[in-house]
């Protein structure tokens, strides 16, 4: 059966159209090109796209500005937006989730990955679709209610939705096939012999007691999250709708709809970890988990204003490693990376807070310590140097292996005033060492 799912492709660079085109054609999705943000937004505009693959940096309009124009214009405000990106943009992954992107796509492009996202967000857009036509057709079918009883029962039987009635206390009155599979059950009779749905299903009894102080002051509710248990213990998420009514007795119960949540809530919860692992990796080494050179500029630049203002010393280390390149000749560049991962763990183990440690490129590491004058610079080093000198590296590899380095130290202001002086004198300091033998401590002086 062919898919009817739309997308747009929008992409300045030609080849990376025709690569996601090629990935994507076998699924059957019907695809557009733009080759511009202008061209982008004049195509959404005359035609619906259910899903828009959009590239960040283009001519003119840029991927940016096409999302936040998406946003802010009602007919396109929930179209969903994957951002095209590479892995070295990870600031901009950042700042396109707070413009209204739903997800990115980094180039090269993964096929595995790319299909994935693309399904994923096609049934996310389709799943909020049906909830917004649920909410519109929930109040058609309470006003005519009583005109198309047998309508509704036949609607109620045979509704993907669960609907269901229940008292306030928490018993359930009736409930339609999805409701009961939803809630894990096999027959109408074990739902209604359940006696108290707030204990029995619900994962936070306390959620019921808000939704019924709510429907008390409102009368009715719309999109109520809740996390259940199914029958056999396993967690659900549903998204209610529901009313409060009155039987021919003038007592008040629950009725509503109820439509299992559960993946699109996996996927939101997948969508915030993305995010935050990005936000992370913008100001931290991918390798050692240290703090990255774009943390350390931005970080030193603050330093340096408030020593100035506070009339206070910081200093720098600077670190090489010694003859790292026989690590990587003898054991190879796997065990050179994981070399330098235990090398930043060993650096770690020695700082604390506000001190840290920078993976400033290669095999070189700048240690920050706020507050330390030129002596506590010194000692810090060599506490370095003599952990490293007690360690044995690439043991949980089956290997023995011993490692150096050299130390270099600038303080501020004595030897700079500025971040590019002082990471030059700590870098020459520690080019001293290197000439004079190497594994030592230098402070310039």
């Amino acid at each position: 059966m062919e898919n009817l799912f739309k997308i747009l492709i929008v992409d300045d660079a030609p080849i990376n159209m025709e690569v996601v085109s090629n990935i994507l054609q076998d699924e059957g999705y019907h695809l557009s090109f733009a080759e511009n943000g202008t061209s982008a937004l004049n195509q959404i505009r005359d035609e619906h796209f259910d899903l828009i693959l959009l590239d960040i940096i283009m001519p003119g309009i840029n991927g940016f500005e096409v999302c936040r124009r998406l946003r802010e214009n009602p007919d396109t405000r929930y179209m969903p937006v994957l951002f095209l990106t590479s892995i070295s943009d990870t600031e901009s992954v950042v700042e396109g989730f707070e413009v209204g992107a739903m997800d990115y796509v980094t180039k090269p492009f993964n096929e595995t990955e790319l299909l994935a996202r693309v399904k994923t967000h096609l049934e996310l857009n389709r799943s909020r679709e049906k909830l917004r036509k649920i909410n519109t057709r929930l109040y058609k079918e309470i006003a005519e209610r009583k005109q198309a009883e047998r309508r509704y029962r036949e609607m109620y039987e045979n509704a993907v939705q669960g609907m269901f009635q229940s008292t306030l206390s928490g018993r359930i009155l009736s409930a339609n096939p999805a409701y009961i599979r939803i809630l894990g059950y096999d027959s109408i009779e074990e739902v209604l012999s359940i006696r108290d749905v707030t204990r029995k299903i619900y994962k936070h009894p306390e959620d019921r007691g808000k939704m019924i102080r709510m429907l008390k002051e409102k009368g009715v509710i719309t999109n109520y999250e809740v996390n259940i248990r199914r029958r056999d213990g396993a967690s659900a998420w549903l998204l209610m709708n529901a009313r409060l009514a009155e039987d021919a007795d003038g007592d008040l119960f629950i009725e509503g709809i109820a439509t299992d949540g559960t993946a699109r809530k996996l996927a939101e919860e997948e969508l915030r970890r993305s995010e935050t692992e990005f936000r992370y990796l913008a100001v931290h080494d991918n390798l050692t988990s240290l703090y990255n050179t774009r943390y350390l500029y931005q970080s030193l630049s603050e330093i340096i204003e408030k020593s100035s203002r506070d009339n206070a010393s910081f200093s720098l280390i600077f670190m090489d490693m010694d003859n790292f390149k026989k690590v990587v000749d003898t054991y190879g560049h796997l065990n050179g990376s994981r070399a330098l991962q235990e090398v930043a763990e060993t650096i770690r183990e020695t700082l604390t807070r506000p001190a840290y440690g920078v993976a400033y490129g290669g095999d070189e590491f700048v240690i920050v310590l706020p507050s330390y004058d030129r002596d506590q610079a010194v000692k810090k080093a060599e506490e370095i140097r003599l952990r490293m000198s007690q360690t044995v590296y690439l043991s949980a590899c089956g290997h023995n292996v011993k490692l150096r380095a050299s130390f270099g130290i600038s303080t501020y202001p004595q030897d700079a005033d500025d971040m590019t002086g002082l990471l030059t004198a700590a870098d020459k300091a520690m080019f001293g060492i290197k000439e004079k033998g190497k594994d030592a401590v230098s402070s310039g002086i």
